[in-house]
């Protein structure tokens, strides 16, 4: 979901046709919000995060089933930019506590429906 995101913001692509098939509903509608706001401001999103997500939960006798997930995501080098890529006065990111909800859609597959992201050094 966060490469898939991370292309987006190449270019603030809500539409970005990755993005669902990493996440939906709710999560889905957040990353697309977020795009959306930056497009509207003429800024792109340039970087990578760095990302090891471990597994904190899984409940396959749930109906549906659901695998939740912590990180640790550093976006330290995940930054803004203007569409012409100039830098914007940007505080750099670091590292965030992540927790999500990765739920199986049946024929759709599993797919990331909720997540949190927190502040810088939370982790």
């Amino acid at each position: 979901m966060w490469q898939a995101y991370a292309k987006a913001g190449l270019t603030a692509n809500p539409q970005e046709p990755n993005l669902p098939k990493f996440a939906s509903g709710n999560a889905l509608q957040y990353l697309r919000n977020g795009l959306t706001a930056y497009r509207r401001k003429g800024q792109i999103l340039s970087g990578q995060y760095i990302s090891n997500p471990e597994v904190a939960d899984v409940s396959l006798a749930a109906t549906p089933r659901t695998v939740t997930l912590t990180d640790c995501v550093d976006d330290t080098k995940f930054l803004v930019y203007t569409a012409s890529g100039q830098p914007i006065n940007d505080t750099p990111g670091g590292r965030r506590a992540t927790r999500a909800t990765v739920t199986d859609l049946g024929a759709e597959g599993w797919s990331v429906t909720s997540f949190g992201v927190q502040e810088v050094g939370t982790c």
